[in-house]
């Protein structure tokens, strides 16, 4: 099976346009974000429930090249409603370590939408809206600019660079073969007058 390498120009295409789709990606993740943030906040003003819950397993996972810790908790609760919930919560280390398994916690949820919870030191903030509309607002623009190159350098072809050599065609080795030569002429020069 026979390897396609492909050029420096179009090893730049598409590394842009694999750029373009995590940008566009990120600025998406960012819009829906930032609007699940507000619909937090304003329910836990108008429609919250405080019920107590038990924390069950806490755990971390190790992400990404860097390594990063992501810990986490899981945690059951009772709604109003007396329905039982079992959900997991992202949380910073220091709340981490100040739950064990089987501790109680208190656990702040929507009424309407018990989906959304927070426990002390988790509620959602302004803090987090604003990460959320930077990181839909920088991925729009970097998606913008990256999209400008990628259409940019398609368009101006291979970026300027000097033209491949041609090829010789069949015409040029009938002439050659007419004037008794065995090499063809080379690819870009002209034949001799003889």
């Amino acid at each position: 099976m026979q390897k396609v390498q492909l050029s420096i120009s179009q090893q730049i295409v598409l590394s842009l346009a694999v750029l373009l789709f995590i940008l566009i990606a990120l600025t998406i993740g960012g819009y829906m974000a930032g609007g699940q943030e507000r619909e937090k906040i304003a329910g836990f003003a108008t429609d919250a429930v405080v019920a107590s819950g038990t924390v069950t397993k806490k755990y971390v996972h190790v992400v990404g090249p860097g390594k990063t810790w992501v810990y986490w908790l899981d945690l059951t609760f009772k709604t109003a409603d007396g329905v039982t919930r079992k959900d997991s919560l992202n949380v910073a280390n220091t709340i981490h370590d100040r739950y064990e398994v089987g501790s109680p916690v208190q656990v702040t949820y929507i009424k309407s939408k018990p989906e959304y919870f927070h426990i002390p030191g988790t509620a959602p903030s302004a803090r987090d809206v604003a990460m959320s509309d930077g990181m839909f607002k920088y991925g729009a623009i970097a998606s913008v600019v990256c999209l400008v190159v990628l259409l940019g350098f398609m368009f101006t072809g291979n970026g300027g660079s000097t033209p491949a050599p041609q090829s010789v065609t069949a015409e040029q080795l009938s002439r050659a073969a007419r004037h008794g030569g065995t090499n063809p002429p080379r690819a870009g020069f002209g034949t001799r007058q003889g």
